[in-house]
Order: structure tokens, then sequence, then C-alpha cells
């Protein structure tokens, strides 16, 4: 190792004595700055070493001594030519275990994770992280943790892939295969993986088709007594957001002096969305009110989990041959405005939406409101 950059030193301290009066021997390098310190397996008498290291005199320890750097120069050696970074800490790893520390699938995902979890609450919601932590999961059921961050072939981006697509849609795993796709990226970037597993792999984006019930199925679930305390307030709760178009976790926060009425007697609530801080105004249609009026303004809530949990046995019960949840509700009232002509621009200020663009997703006619808007528009011509 250049002496410009390196140094290595050895110590054998008094006070590290044991009973025998030995002490072992620590290796110093500083490299670039960097220190770090390492046992060596030889205990010699303090004293007999510090008079051998000042001496002139060619001794076992002078040996034992001259070999450590020898094998240290070495080891350098290897790392400048394979352009390795060499560093106090990776020399030492190497001394010690005879190889290069295994960067890890493991240590990849912490790393990166670790980052974005700084992120949460400014730029990066909670939902969205708790995303990359399914991705990943997801990886580690098709390839061990512990393995080297080298093992990500294309052949395991595939199968991970294709395992997903057995139980996921396609926009589903997509979305989960852009994560991973993005930690790698973070993995090359920094020197971590040599070749990118996702070469020639296509991730093309697609859009989820939008879930959301006809009126005449939300009066069918909203008319239903199922004879069950828990599933009537489910139903009330799917009813309010359905006339409302609220997130559940928005709704689960409100409370009573949220509501506002005009002087005509129009409820709406004025606040900001909790996912993304956007202000939204949503107006509450009667169907709603009259929900609110029978629960005296104070919903009652239970977890999201229970509630999808009771609202699939609703959708059993009614006879609704749809996947009914409760951002179901959500999307019912934004294509339910949409339907009756509320422009675009107007439904994503009910939505909380920061664009049109995220709108358009709700934007499905329903096939009567297409008929009904032809008819329209030829007999107006004739």
């Amino acid at each position: 190792m250049s002496r410009s950059t390196a140094n290595v030193s050895f110590y054998c301290r008094e006070s590290k004595k044991n009973r025998d009066g030995l002490a072992p021997i620590e290796l110093v390098i500083i490299l670039n700055t960097q220190r770090c310190f390492i046992q060596l397996p030889r205990k010699e008498y303090p004293a007999a070493f510090k008079a051998q290291v000042k001496g002139k005199k060619r001794t076992d320890l002078i040996e034992y001594l001259d070999g450590v750097r020898a094998r240290l120069n070495q080891i350098a050696t290897t790392f400048l030519m394979e352009g390795r970074p060499l560093t106090s800490d990776a020399l030492k790893t190497y001394f010690q275990t005879g190889g290069y520390q295994i960067y890890t699938i493991e240590d990849l995902f912490n790393d990166y994770m670790r980052i974005l979890k700084k992120r949460v609450g400014k730029d990066l919601t909670a939902k969205s992280y708790r995303k990359y932590e399914i991705a990943r999961d997801k990886l580690y059921r098709i390839i061990s943790p512990k393995e080297p961050v080298s093992a990500i072939t294309k052949a395991v981006i595939l199968d991970y892939q294709a395992s997903m697509n057995q139980y996921l849609d396609y926009v589903t795993t997509n979305g989960y295969c852009q994560r991973v796709k993005t930690i790698v990226q973070f993995g090359i970037d920094n020197g971590k993986i040599k070749t990118n597993p996702f070469c020639g792999i296509k991730l093309r984006k697609g859009e989820k088709s939008i879930q959301f019930l006809s009126e005449e199925e939300v009066d069918r679930i909203r008319t239903t007594d199922f004879h069950n305390e828990s599933l009537n307030r489910v139903r009330d709760l799917f009813v309010f957001q359905a006339a409302s178009g609220l997130s559940y976790t928005d709704m689960a926060k409100l409370v009573p002096t949220d509501f506002q009425v005009t002087e005509d007697g129009q409820y709406y609530i004025h606040d900001k969305r909790n996912k993304t801080g956007v202000f939204y105004t949503a107006v509450i249609l009667e169907q709603g009110v009259e929900i609110l009026k029978k629960y005296n303004f104070k919903l009652p809530m239970l977890g999201n989990h229970k509630l999808n949990v009771y609202l699939k046995a609703i959708r059993d019960l009614c006879g609704i041959d749809k996947p009914i949840f409760s951002h179901v509700a959500r999307h019912t009232y934004a294509t339910r405005c949409l339907n009756r002509g509320i422009r675009l621009e107007v439904v994503a200020k009910l939505l909380g939406h920061s664009t049109t663009r995220i709108t358009q997703h709700y934007a499905k006619l329903l096939k009567s409101s297409i008929l009904d808007e032809v008819k329209d528009a030829f007999e107006k011509s004739n």
C-alpha cells in the first residue's frame, strides 16, 4: 500500500495484558483518513514487543509483522486490479475472512428502504412505503434475502413476475416489479450490482379497470335489512361513502363539526385529504345526509379490514356479481357524478384530486348514459 494514502502500525498495550503478562498485538490501518483496528491472534509481552520493534535485530516477531504487511499489500493490490473500492473496513473484512464482504439482497433492500423511510410524511405516503415492503416480501418468497445481490438474475425477475401473475392483475404485478426495478437500479448506481437483471424485460404501464356499482345496486344494498347490527352498520357506511365520495381514511377521521350546511340545506365537507393533503369539497347527497342524521353525525366506524370482510358478505346476500370493498363506494360516487353530466374539473374538486388526469380514470360512462346522450343529440337536430 502506498505510504502517501495508507499507514500500518502495530501495538501491544500494557493495559490489555492477561494474567501471564501477555497482550494481543493490535494492527491499526489508516487509509485515506479512515481508521480501523484488527486484533491479531499472536500475543507478546508488551515491553519485549516494544524493544524488538525499535531494535534492528531480525527476530521471529519482526518476520511475523512483515508477513502481515505483505499480506495487506497483496489484498490492496487485488482490490485495485479488480476495480473494487478500497476502504479500511473492506481491507479489514478481507484480511479477517479471506474474501470480500458479501453484499446481500437483504443489504440492498435495507439500504434503500432506510432512505425511503426518511421521506415518509414529506414527499412519500406511508401507503406508498408499504407497497415497497410488499414488493420486497414477495421477492423474498422467490429468492433468499441472504443470497448475494448478483443472484438477482433475469430468470429470478421473470419467476417473480410470473408467480404474482397467478393471483394478481397485470397492473398490480407490474407495479411491484417496477418497485423492485427501482431498488435494483439503486444498487447499480452505487456499484453493488454489475448486470441489470431487468434488461430486456418490459414493464408496460396499464390502467386498472375502475369498479363501481350502478344506482340500482346501491339502492339494493341501501334498502336491504340484513337482520344483523354489524352488517347494517357497514351497509350504512358504504351508502354514506357512495353518497359523499370519501375514502375510508377521510371518512374515519370525521367529527360532527366537519359537516357544514348551506343556507338552502345542502350538506358538505371541506377538508384536506389524509393521503395527499389536497383540499376537497365533498357534497353529500341526500342518501348520505339520511345516514348522518340517523347516527347524529357520528358515524359508527370500524377497522378497514373488518369493513371489507362485511362488505363481501353484503355483496353475496344482495346477489351482486362484482367485487365490493370500501373504495368501490368512492368510485361509485365519482361515476354517478360524471354520468349526471357534472364536469370533470368539478368532480376532481369533489374527490380532492390534484389534477383531472386522475379523475379521468373514473370517467366510465354507463351504457344507458351513452344511449341517452346520442338519442338526445339527434332529437334536437330534428
